[in-house]
């Protein structure tokens, strides 16, 4: 359904809802606890306040499931999660499912005995674009809730842009490093490239708005100029940020010139056997 045949709709007939979108659901709530910082943001409280239980179980294949109804749902967190960042992020996603459906949920026969259930993978919730809607979704619901954009834009004010400033984001907003990451590639003053690698092999990439190249395909074989390459060889990776030619990382881009260099900072994402490496732009 286009955003163009939803208004439409409203014109012809203006007692038709229209549907929120998962930023402004998120920040609804934000706004109903008087949450002022991110400091004060404890999502167990809120979910249970929400009629929502939240539990860590032993989950084969996913990082999170949750089982829902018409103003109640069980939230599941897999104990294979050991970054507290990453298990904020996943209750977060989670919570978005309930939230992002709550309009449907009103609608089932019976409320009382229908439900739906959720089962989200990594592929979902930790990483950038899921091929499934609702997945995304989920996604700038939690985004949006645990690093809202005023709290965002006032930590990052007059900061330069690096994977120290990424990390500083993570723990102060106490999320993972590559959400902090893909939210600065949204929403932050530089434009940036965030892309995750793994078996020498690029997984997805978040490009800002305005950085000048944009195109990297998945499955790029990441070329040994990168300091991402050195891991996958050396299983080591230089701990600084170092000048890197564009075309390292974006020669399919028939847009990428020669003589164009970014700064490149890659960390080791231990957990998950890859690495988020960071681009920004060299300037003389």
């Amino acid at each position: 359904m286009t955003v163009t045949f939803v208004i439409l709709q409203y014109i012809l007939n203006p007692k038709i809802i229209l549907p929120m979108s998962a930023r402004l659901k998120a920040e609804k709530l934000i706004k109903n606890y008087f949450i002022t910082s991110p400091k004060e943001l404890n999502l167990e409280e809120i979910a249970n306040a929400e009629n929502l239980i939240v539990e860590e179980e032993t989950l084969n294949s996913h990082l999170g499931r949750i089982t829902y109804g018409d103003g109640y749902g069980l939230i599941k967190i897999s104990t294979a999660i050991e970054s507290t960042g990453a298990k904020r992020f996943t209750l977060a996603h989670e919570m978005g499912h309930f939230y992002n459906e709550k309009l449907r949920m009103k609608n089932l026969s019976n409320p009382l005995t229908d439900y739906k259930l959720m089962e989200c993978s990594e592929s979902d919730i930790l990483s950038f674009k899921s091929v499934r809607q609702k997945e995304n979704e989920a996604n700038e619901f939690a985004a949006e809730l645990l690093m809202y954009k005023p709290w965002f834009s006032e930590y990052i004010k007059d900061r330069e842009i690096s994977m120290d400033l990424i990390k500083e984001i993570a723990e102060y907003f106490n999320v993972s490093l590559t959400a902090a990451a893909i939210r600065y590639s949204e929403i932050g003053k530089y434009p940036v490239s965030v892309i995750s690698s793994k078996d020498g092999k690029v997984k997805w990439s978040a490009v800002s708005e305005y950085f000048p190249i944009r195109f990297i395909p998945k499955g790029y074989l990441i070329r040994k100029e990168s300091i991402a390459y050195d891991y996958f060889n050396n299983n080591e990776v230089q701990s600084k940020y170092d000048m890197v030619p564009a075309h390292t990382w974006f020669s399919e881009d028939y847009k990428c010139p020669e003589d164009m260099y970014f700064y490149e900072h890659s960390v080791v994402m231990k957990n998950y056997n890859s690495v988020l490496t960071l681009l920004w732009e060299y300037k003389n």
